[in-house]
């Protein structure tokens, strides 16, 4: 058995997708097998993939979707952990080699994830700031400790992932056990890792190494997700979640972050001249009791004030 499962979907993307084999086939540490599953591709992917022969799994399925696409990837896996790339990204060089010293170090980690870089690929270099960097929650705890491994487990974990905090799969590494408990739904076509990450959380802690090991590549195909269609499916799993499996005492702080994503998703619409949709997102969210006393903090707060705050 292998230690890693590299599990790579793919949907028309040749070019990058042979980028994203080739950064696998680069890591520092061998012990791995790679998975790509083509998801009914209409150009040339499986003639360039075939050029790799035995180093990969080429598995073609009927356009069926990234998240049975993924799963699929589970089923034809042998790796004592599943890690996951989406086609479009790139592993950096000793990627996995760093997740085996983690995971040696915690061999009790169920889901480890990391740090990236996103690169506009009409750019020359990828973005000074980590995604990390952009988040007050993970900045704040792996300030200045780079490398460093971190368990995120509780509330912790609730605020992590209701706080917006965007876990990329291509980041993943992920127990083989997790997947006898959960997988992908392939019924959700957008933010299908938000929803997976939320079950995952219901029954693990999770664990965050403080490296940017990934290179996030945007590029058209991905500049024009529709985010407003994207909230609704996040908004849709938070009230899931808590309705179903958060225990009381921490109903309040998933309905505080409930009413936070209903005024953004609010104020998004009135910016695209959705007036009604806009006002009624808005009022929904005022309904949240927990919101009342953050908001008036907010509309009399200095402008200093509201500079400096970090929520």
């Amino acid at each position: 058995m292998v230690l890693f499962s590299v599990v790579i979907p793919s949907y028309n993307r040749s070019d990058m997708t042979v980028d994203a084999v080739n950064s696998v086939l680069a890591q520092t540490l061998q012990d791995f097998e790679i998975i790509v599953v083509d998801d009914g591709s209409t150009d040339n992917t499986s003639t360039v993939l075939s050029e790799f022969g035995d180093l990969i799994t080429y598995h073609k399925q009927v356009n069926s979707g990234v998240a049975f696409a993924r799963n699929q990837g589970v089923a034809l896996s042998t790796g004592r952990y599943i890690c996951y790339l989406d086609s479009d990204d790139i592993w950096h060089t000793e990627k996995l080699a760093m997740y085996k010293d983690a995971l040696d170090t915690s061999p009790e980690i169920a889901f480890l994830f990391s740090d990236f870089h996103k690169h506009d690929i009409t750019l020359p270099e990828p973005y000074t700031l980590s995604n990390s960097d952009m988040f007050p929650y993970i900045y704040n705890l792996a300030r200045n400790q780079e490398g460093k491994l971190f368990t995120i487990e509780g509330e912790d974990l609730l605020r992590l992932l209701f706080n917006g905090y965007p876990l990329y799969p291509s980041t993943f590494a992920i127990r083989r056990d997790v997947h006898d408990h959960f997988r992908w739904d392939p019924g959700i076509l957008k933010s299908e890792d938000f929803n997976f990450v939320l079950k995952v959380s219901r029954k693990y802690d999770f664990a965050y190494l403080s490296q940017s090991l990934t290179t996030v590549r945007v590029h058209d195909s991905n500049k024009s997700a529709d985010f407003l269609t994207k909230n609704h499916v996040n908004l849709f799993s938070m009230k899931l979640y808590r309705d179903l499996y958060v225990k009381k005492d921490v109903r309040s702080l998933c309905n505080f972050y409930i009413s936070q994503k209903q005024f953004g998703m609010g104020k998004s619409y009135l910016q695209h001249g959705l007036l009604k949709l806009g006002v009624s997102h808005i009022f929904q969210s005022l309904l949240y009791r927990e919101n009342w006393k953050r908001l008036i903090k907010r509309v009399f707060a200095k402008p200093s004030e509201e500079q400096q705050r970090v929520e």
